[in-house]
């Protein structure tokens, strides 16, 4: 490891090493991976003045941008949240993406890059990074760096570096896409309908928000986001505990400014906690929003609200893009893995086929069939099965026909929950005496035999 001194062409900006740039022309960049979260902006040559130490050591990907590129190219190949931007003396500039809250995530959100887009992206792998340090610059061998150097070690077996500068002209961007954009998407993301072009998907436990695209039957990360979470961590019970919930929820209004505190920034979303799920399990409490940071700061700790999530108010501005009020769904997930989309459609079509057994059995008024997709457990939250079973008894046998439709189906995994997922539908019920529409919700769950059966449903 080889500390540059800052006059070197390489631009050694503060707290963090970096590898020579050649001067490229054209659309080109190389990446690195930088000490951030400077008390007092993004200034580099202010940094290294003792008399303005860093605040919060973040983690974020460097990557130089040449004279003349759009550094918004970046954001279709790396969908992660700019957070600052420093001019270079020769006209080139350096911009910083996601707030990482320890070298590992990062890391991890680069080798997942490099997944779904591969070469391209294997080409933007950081290679010698300073890690834990301040702002001032130590020579190798001692004692302040040896834990640098071990997450170095552990980094370089994660992503390789390469040397060449990346073309970032929109036509090698859109073939990088086309060519290997992957097929990675949330375990838990089994189904939207096309009507649905985004979901907000977040990781409590890594900090992460991210913004899932619907794109010709594919999902991709549109947008990463740094976010924080309650004071207590996540697994919301109770009012007062000062944790955020884990589960499946949806944006229903937004709050502008002008409605708020400057507590809650430039605006929020709120969710609607407590939902069936919370109420089934007696979990309480309200007011839990997706809102901006307080005016006035630019970051907060992982764990720092009082259970709401929070992300910088630019993103939070952005993200209004991305929102259709009442139906856009916001999973907080204990538990969020990455999967290939083959193993997440073996799971949905089992489930769909399901799901239209259940439809079929109705239609064609077979009650006993029908009543045998509810589990023993089940609820609608005024009836429990045996009340059920008693309802649409008489109810199904009061009717020469019924036709049920269903359409817009999404299938979620209900996070906190093992083997359950929730269905959301828009449903069509025609009978010989009562004709009904609109969005109906179950809960899925998936029995030790492999058999799918209900125990939550409202219309």
């Amino acid at each position: 490891m080889r500390v540059l001194p800052r006059t070197a062409k390489a631009f050694a900006l503060a707290g963090g090493l970096s590898i020579a740039v050649q001067p490229v022309p054209g659309f080109s960049g190389e990446a690195y991976c930088f000490n951030a979260g400077i008390a007092k902006g993004w200034d580099c040559s202010e940094s290294s003045e003792a008399e303005l130490p860093i605040d919060h050591v973040y983690h974020t990907l460097k990557i130089r941008v040449a004279k003349g590129q759009n550094a918004d190219d970046l954001g279709r190949i790396l969908p992660i949240e700019q957070v600052g931007e420093v001019p270079l003396p020769d006209g080139d500039r350096v911009v910083f993406l996601g707030r990482f809250r320890d070298s590992m995530k990062a890391f991890r959100v680069v080798e997942r890059c490099r997944e779904i887009h591969s070469e391209e992206c294997a080409r933007y792998a950081p290679k010698v990074v300073k890690i834990g340090l301040d702002d001032k610059d130590v020579e190798p061998g001692s004692t302040e760096i040896t834990r640098a150097d071990m997450q170095n070690k552990a980094a370089n077996q994660l992503v390789a570096a390469r040397a060449e500068p990346v073309d970032l002209s929109p036509r090698v961007v859109d073939d990088a896409i086309t060519e290997s954009i992957g097929t990675l998407q949330p375990r838990g993301l089994l189904a939207l309908p096309a009507s649905m072009k985004h979901v907000l998907w977040v990781d409590l436990a890594e900090g992460n928000m991210y913004v899932v695209r619907q794109e010709d039957g594919r999902f991709i990360t549109a947008e990463t986001i740094s976010v924080s979470i309650g004071k207590n961590g996540y697994g919301k019970v109770e009012q007062g505990d000062k944790k955020t919930p884990v589960g499946v929820y949806r944006l229903l209004a937004h709050l502008t400014d002008e409605q708020l505190d400057d507590f809650y920034g430039s605006g929020a979303y709120t969710l609607n906690y407590p939902n069936f799920v919370d109420q089934i399990n007696s979990r309480s409490g309200s007011g839990i929003w997706l809102h901006g940071l307080p005016k006035g700061k630019d970051h907060r700790p992982l764990q720092d609200s009082d259970g709401c999530v929070v992300l910088s108010n630019d993103m939070l501005d952005d993200i209004g893009r991305y929102v259709d009020l009442q139906n856009t769904p916001i999973v907080l997930d204990d538990r969020l893995a990455w999967v290939d989309a083959t193993v997440a459609r073996a799971e949905r079509d089992g489930l769909e086929r399901a799901i239209d057994s259940w439809r079929q059995a109705w239609s064609a008024r077979d009650n006993q069939k029908y009543l045998s997709f509810y589990a023993d457990d089940f609820t609608s939250l005024d009836k429990n099965i045996d009340e059920w079973r008693s309802y649409k008894t008489r109810v199904n046998g009061s009717k020469s026909y019924i036709r049920v439709n269903l359409s817009d189906v999404s299938l979620l995994a209900y996070p906190g929950e093992d083997n359950t997922v929730l269905a959301r539908f828009f449903q069509r019920y025609e009978s010989s005496n009562f004709n009904a529409k609109g969005w109906k919700e179950q809960l899925w769950r998936k029995q030790d035999s492999g058999e799918w059966r209900i125990v939550f449903e409202r219309g």
